[in-house]
């Protein structure tokens, strides 16, 4: 098994090496995940102006869902890709992530399970950041204790893939702006004008002046 998983291994660089577009580095991923039991396979990019890219074999159905529901922005997926550089490893039925989870969020995994994925992985492939995320999303539908006895051996091969998928894409598009994708737009962060008095009485709370002085005022 290791002899022939160096050699999928040798054979995805190779097809990545030749590459010569985002699709092209994606077909080569999907090939090696698929055959190492990957049912539904998702790359998440988050690009420089905050919106959120997603190459992924998920129905159409649950994109267009997750994407109407502003479902980014609350995904555990993505919180955990944040949080943590190592793969952790999901399963949707007892929702055993790393992570707090808001009601929405955890209705938002039980809902992602329709689509045929009970357990997984998350891959980040960069460094922990409040600010950027990318990563991988390898789920099937094997039960808890298959799925870990399935990977448990196959573990470093699929965080080994899923850089050397990453790092191609982002040779070949760095933002993936040349990329057929499903796209989360930037949340907006923009906030109001503050009226003169507002920005009076903020400057006296900053002061530590109180509430019914401030009223006075």
């Amino acid at each position: 098994m290791a002899l022939q998983l160096n050699n999928d291994l040798f054979d995805l660089l190779n097809a990545l090496d030749n590459a010569l577009s985002v699709p092209d580095a994606w077909q080569a991923g999907l090939d090696f995940f698929k055959k190492y039991g990957g049912n539904q396979i998702t790359y998440t990019h988050e690009r420089q102006d905050g919106s959120i890219v997603f190459l992924t074999t998920l129905p159409d159905w649950w994109m267009i869902y997750y994407l109407e529901n502003d479902y980014a922005s609350l995904d555990p997926f993505i919180d955990v890709g944040r949080a943590y550089f190592k793969p952790t490893r999901f399963d949707t039925r007892s929702v055993n992530l790393p992570i707090s989870l808001s009601g929405p969020a955890a209705q938002m995994l039980q809902e992602f399970a329709e689509t045929g994925s009970s357990s997984g992985f998350v891959i980040p492939t960069m460094a922990p950041s409040t600010l950027k995320i990318s990563g991988f999303n390898i789920a099937n539908t094997m039960e808890k204790q298959e799925f870990s006895q399935f990977y448990n051996d196959k573990e470093n091969a699929l965080v080994l893939a899923a850089h050397a998928v990453h790092q191609r894409c982002q040779e070949l598009d760095p933002q993936l702006s040349r990329t057929d994708v499903h796209l989360a737009p930037k949340k907006n962060t923009s906030y109001p004008l503050l009226s003169p008095r507002e920005r009076e009485c903020l400057l006296w709370l900053c002061k530590g002046m109180r509430n019914d002085a401030i009223a006075d005022r």
